[in-house]
């Protein structure tokens, strides 16, 4: 317990530090402050931004009152042994009708979750998210929510014949408990690519979730939909019309979002390639680069992604811009209708800039 005090407090020493350095730096566009950790996750909640982050097996959260410029002192969550932070795994954090959720991976296969009121301070345990133990060994998880206190989560589990692919589960409760798990995809060659997180986007009963798929040796990106909020779902089908030939997994699921009018976008990665596209309709090349993803409101949204060690984002006007050095997988979130954040790792370091369109 001793060790994990000590974390604590220096990673809230070093963060004032960091941020009285970096008040001094603004610029007209942006604030980049600079916070020990990783792993890190944002999410809109009110008039706030909420951000989760790792430092080893501990969790912490703070949050912005001003748009993502400046976070408040980390608050410790909870320490979970094993906690798996490489990769885009670690905490990842979602907000709905004044409900905090917050979930991470352990090395044992497992998701577990904590929830708090936005206008609380303390944290309470929630429910694991996996009902059957030990079967998530990637520890790739995203959440989604429709604002409406219903949370959705999709992960890689491996309870069919023991192979990767594609399960989900509802919380109609704010997320105090968690519906029976559900297959939403199996591959017909038996595995979905093993390495890549799957993403999933919610608006209103629209449940959008995208994964890469391994058929024939292809590891192209999938799309499958629900109308009635992730009770049923579709068939999946295919995005883009070329295909990735590839004896491996790439690591790179890519990014998704729904617009008011509900026209589904995503961006991900072909080779070295990163292209944005709409369900049925040709991809758009963006750039070359890796782990990419997308956020904004309609047509105003941003891309961002890594390209030899440093972090870009394609603005809404096309222009693409260089954030930095980067070496992990960066998170973007709509603040409002002209501000997007954009948050990302490099080297134990978790770095954010304020967007403008």
């Amino acid at each position: 317990m001793f060790k994990y005090l000590i974390v604590i407090l220096s990673i809230v020493l070093l963060f004032f530090a960091d941020s009285i350095k970096a008040q001094g730096a603004l610029s007209k566009k942006d604030a980049d402050h600079i916070i020990n950790g990783e792993a890190p996750s944002v999410a809109v909640g009110g008039t706030k931004v909420f951000m989760a982050f790792a430092s080893g097996d501990s969790i912490f959260c703070s949050y912005s009152s001003n748009k993502g410029q400046k976070f408040s002192t980390p608050v410790l969550v909870a320490i979970l042994n094993g906690l798996v932070n490489a990769g885009g795994r670690g905490p990842q954090i979602v907000c709905g009708k004044g409900q905090l959720l917050l979930a991470a991976p352990d090395t044992s296969g497992n998701f577990y979750s904590w929830l708090r009121k936005e206008t609380e301070s303390s944290w309470t345990r929630g429910g694991r998210i996996n009902d059957l133990a030990n079967l998530a060994k990637e520890g790739f998880l995203s959440l989604g929510t429709n604002g409406n206190g219903h949370f959705f989560a999709v992960w890689l589990d491996l309870r069919v014949a023991r192979k990767n692919n594609i399960y989900c589960a509802r919380s109609i409760d704010g997320g105090k408990t968690w519906l029976k798990n559900q297959l939403l995809y199996k591959s017909p060659d038996g595995s979905v690519c093993d390495c890549c997180k799957p993403a999933v986007a919610i608006k209103d009963q629209l449940v959008v979730v995208m994964f890469r798929n391994n058929l024939k040796g292809n590891r192209d990106l999938y799309l499958i939909q629900s109308k009635d909020g992730g009770a049923t779902f579709g068939r999946a089908y295919k995005l883009g019309e070329g295909n990735w030939k590839l004896n491996g997994c790439p690591m790179d699921g890519g990014g998704l979002m729904i617009e008011t009018n509900r026209t589904i976008r995503s961006v991900w990665r072909r080779e070295g390639s990163i292209y944005t596209c709409e369900p049925g309709k040709k991809e758009i090349f963006v750039g070359k680069g890796r782990q990419c993803v997308m956020a904004g409101m309609n047509e105003n949204y941003y891309v961002a992604f890594i390209s030899k060690g440093r972090l870009y984002c394609r603005k809404p006007d096309g222009k693409i811009i260089d954030l930095g050095q980067g070496d992990g997988y960066p998170k973007l979130v709509a603040v409002d209708k002209l501000t997007t954040l954009c948050v990302w790792e490099y080297e134990n370091k978790i770095h954010n800039v304020l967007l403008f369109n």
